[in-house]
């Protein structure tokens, strides 16, 4: 990752830690983790940012330039609740994260 891209992960992780306290983070799929009570709402590679997110958010997401449908096993057919967000769209990545872990909390609630 970019020291701008490290620096945006950081800021969300430490604000998604702020707001939740069943916040972790973990690694698979060689992407990091960001996850609400078990469940995965965002990763992060080396050039990118994923996020799982609810209808609305995801027609939003899908205005943003660059991004795509995305599957977190990394499987061909892509998941419809999850985006990829590339690195030249990070000024994006924390309203997205916090949408997703919103979407997530809400789920499990």
């Amino acid at each position: 990752m970019t020291d701008s891209a490290e620096t945006t992960l950081e800021l969300i992780i430490q604000r998604i830690e702020g707001d939740y306290s069943d916040f972790s983070i973990s690694s698979r799929w060689g992407r990091r983790q960001l996850m609400l009570n078990r469940k995965m709402f965002a990763t992060f590679s080396k050039f990118d940012m994923s996020f799982k997110l609810g209808e609305g958010e995801l027609g939003q997401a899908y205005s943003i330039a660059g991004v795509e449908t995305w599957n977190p096993k990394g499987r061909k057919n892509p998941s419809r609740s999850w985006v990829l967000v590339p690195i030249s769209q990070q000024k994006h990545w924390m309203s997205l994260a916090l949408d997703a872990a919103n979407y997530v909390n809400e789920r499990n609630t």
